[in-house]
């Protein structure tokens, strides 16, 4: 009679999936691309004197701007308040200069969040990064 039990071995086409099955995994560990991490921006409140009708930007730090991307759109919030922001221009460095763009604040104490949109040629938005922070004690928000 053929109907044998193999014990410890298997039957060829098992080993094939397995072998394919490993070899997959494989080069979606080795493959995965940079661009898979979502693009962040870094920025301290240490320094910073507001109050001044037209406040100048902290020093920015972004990373992982998508290729592609050709500007960013930076926003100041306090809440739903909307303080003013800017296009400009992806710094090649990844970093966005003190005074590059102009707000209107912080000036109260609070909770301030900077949003960048990193755009194409086209404006179309290709990522989106926030951080938040208060002001004037520099402490990040909870989660951050």
């Amino acid at each position: 009679m053929t109907d044998r039990l193999n014990i410890g071995s298997e039957p060829e086409w098992e080993r094939h999936v397995r072998a394919v099955v490993i070899v997959f995994v494989s080069l979606l560990a080795i493959c995965h691309p940079a661009s898979a991490d979502p693009m962040s921006l870094e920025f301290s409140w240490r320094g910073a004197h507001g109050c001044v009708t037209l406040f100048p930007n902290p020093e920015i730090h972004l990373r992982n701007v998508p290729a592609g991307s050709t500007s960013l759109s930076l926003t100041l919030t306090q809440g739903a308040r909307e303080m003013g922001g800017q296009d400009v221009p992806v710094p090649g460095n990844g970093i966005l200069p003190f005074g590059a763009i102009r707000t209107f604040g912080p000036c109260n104490p609070g909770l301030y969040e900077w949003t960048v949109l990193a755009k194409s040629s086209t404006g179309e938005v290709l990522s989106e990064a926030h951080q938040a922070r208060f002001y004037p004690t520099d402490e990040s928000a909870t989660g951050q």
